[in-house]
């Protein structure tokens, strides 16, 4: 669990501040609503992690169920953060807000479905 603590702040700080880097980004990356989304995405990673990491010890079927479960979750939550922003406050930043809350997702994901294939083989 420690590793992927650690993995997970070196993955989100690198995603934060690619988005400083980027030229047509880094305007939208200089806002609470990009650090608030990159550890929002953090946390939600962590805790669905804690939970694969716990229905591992119980059976392979809810291993397998808690992994799909995160993953189902993830999506649905990025849905409903994209639809309110669009919808709530749109504006300049929209397209930088979908394109980072889609890379966001991406890296957290793959993270999280990297670490928990380690778990079950090991």
């Amino acid at each position: 669990m420690k590793a992927f603590i650690q993995t997970s702040i070196l993955v989100n700080l690198g995603i934060y501040a690619l988005g400083h880097v980027i030229p047509a980004f880094s305007e939208f990356a200089s806002t609470w609503v990009w650090a608030m989304l990159v550890v929002g995405y953090a946390v939600l990673t962590l805790l669905l992690f804690r939970w694969i990491v716990r229905a591992a010890t119980k059976s392979p079927m809810q291993f397998v169920t808690a992994v799909n479960g995160a993953t189902a979750a993830k999506m649905l939550t990025s849905l409903a953060i994209v639809t309110y922003y669009l919808v709530a406050v749109g504006g300049v930043h929209r397209i930088p807000f979908a394109l980072g809350l889609f890379g966001a997702f991406a890296a957290n994901t793959f993270l999280l479905v990297a670490s928990s294939q380690k778990i079950s083989h090991g």
